[in-house]
């Protein structure tokens, strides 16, 4: 028998489940992502939030254990339009990729940054903001690149172009549209240093190319609501 006592949570993901109950995603710190079984919360009169940081308790036998109770350790928030929908992509890719059950406590510390800095931050840094997430992640499951030298051991230089070979790096380029500059912002991580707008867009579709072979060809939900807005 299981019995934990107010763990840090996010809650990632939720479903109906059976006639009353609800299946909760949540991404905890110390036991990583769970899933557990709320039972009577779709009667009940107080909902439970994403994007708030939670102390949950939790207990059972067997995968599928029971949320017992649950408390807000946060200040209010609820994301609306373009930060909901970054949200809810960084949620998904956290549900996609993480294993169930293995803890990631510095990407836990990330995630709860992302959420306070989508509300904190002008907007027009949210998507740089979550192009340094996405690398954060690629980082933390073990699929990062580089970002110092390039495949044949030389020194990133911010005046070349540079094309990105899978599981190898970075190589120089003439034709290439991956700016030195862009390479040596993902490595200094800071929110308040931002690529140009072409450069952001080079680094979206960098990303999504890491990512790729980690999601398969299952496409994500939340990415179809960039292209209906």
């Amino acid at each position: 028998m299981t019995k934990i006592e107010l763990t840090s949570a996010f809650l990632i993901h939720r479903r109906a489940f059976k006639e009353s109950s609800l299946l909760l995603d949540f991404f905890t710190h110390e036991y990583g992502k769970i899933r557990l079984v709320g039972r009577s919360l779709r009667k009940s009169k107080t909902s439970i939030q994403v994007f708030q940081h939670l102390k949950i308790s939790y207990s059972g036998k067997g995968d599928l254990k029971g949320l017992n109770n649950w408390e807000v350790d946060d200040v209010p928030r609820r994301l609306q339009g373009e930060s909901l929908i970054l949200g809810m992509y960084v949620n998904e890719l956290i549900s996609r990729l993480l294993q169930d059950q293995d803890p990631h406590y510095e990407l836990f510390v990330m995630y709860r940054d992302f959420v306070n800095q989508l509300t904190e931050i002008d907007a027009a840094l949210h998507h740089w903001l979550l192009r340094l997430f996405e690398n954060n992640l690629l980082q933390e499951l073990g699929y990062g690149v580089d970002l110092s030298y390039d495949v044949v051991g030389n020194e990133i230089n911010q005046d070349l172009m540079y094309e990105y070979q899978h599981q190898g790096g970075f190589a120089p380029s003439v034709t290439g549209k991956i700016s030195g500059k862009l390479i040596y912002q993902l490595l200094a991580d800071d929110i308040n240093n931002m690529p140009d707008l072409v450069q952001l867009k080079v680094c979206r579709d960098l990303n999504r190319l890491r990512l790729k072979p980690l999601l398969g060809d299952k496409p994500l939900q939340s990415r179809s609501l960039f292209f209906s807005r």
